[in-house]
């Protein structure tokens, strides 16, 4: 199964507990599991965040991010955080 097959499937699935939800519980449930899903992305969001940072304060304080390899790696696994949406691209470039 592809990776768009499963993102489908994903889609349909939490559309079809959402649906369940709001005719069993009513409309604040589904109001309230909606908020709750929001709130999770939002705290995940932070939590790699904070990871990615944290990882480059043992980067500069290791002087790793002078290691081409490491830097390289680095800038993989950010682009692919970002590319899922896990991770926000900075609006200011540092220098």
């Amino acid at each position: 199964m592809s990776e768009e097959e499963k993102k489908d499937v994903l889609n349909q699935l939490n559309d079809s507990f959402n649906d369940f939800v709001k005719n069993v519980f009513g409309e604040k449930a589904a109001k309230n599991i909606e908020d709750t899903g929001k709130q999770l992305q939002d705290f995940s969001a932070k939590a790699i965040k904070g990871f990615v940072e944290f990882g480059d304060q043992v980067m500069d304080s290791l002087k790793l991010n002078e290691n081409e390899l490491v830097k390289k790696s680095s800038d993989q696994v950010k682009d692919l955080l970002k590319q899922t949406g896990l991770l926000k691209e900075d609006s200011e470039e540092k220098f």
